[in-house]
């Protein structure tokens, strides 16, 4: 994983961090090019990398749910010259929240800022 995703991931969980009352959950999907070689166990290092990484930065595995998946052709951006751009490793946090997590909405330490819906 490269230094500017762990900046990345770290700045996440800071921000998360700030959501009141909740505890946090990590979804990862980690996943492999079709042409990659070893798709199962580039699947396998990559979501090991990040739970080890997230688990660093105070993530209860319990709190982290990983899905593999293989990236196809139509799952990934190409350019004109051959090159594509994979998100190998995608982490969305979410709020692990008592009842309802409807208090979050208007409170300006959760971006994205949302409402309740009624």
């Amino acid at each position: 994983m490269a230094n500017a995703d762990r900046v990345a991931i770290a700045n996440a969980v800071l921000e998360a961090r700030q959501w009141p009352d909740v505890r946090i959950q990590a979804v990862v999907i980690a996943g492999a090019y079709v042409k990659e070689r070893n798709l199962d166990r580039l699947k396998e290092e990559r979501a090991n990398t990040v739970k080890a990484y997230l688990n660093q930065l105070g993530i209860k595995n319990e709190n982290i749910l990983i899905d593999k998946k293989t990236f196809t052709d139509a799952m990934v951006v190409k350019h004109a010259d051959g090159r594509v751009d994979i998100q190998q490793v995608v982490v969305e946090l979410t709020p692990i929240c008592q009842g309802s997590c409807a208090s979050l909405c208007d409170d300006p330490r959760v971006i994205p800022h949302s409402r309740v819906i009624k």
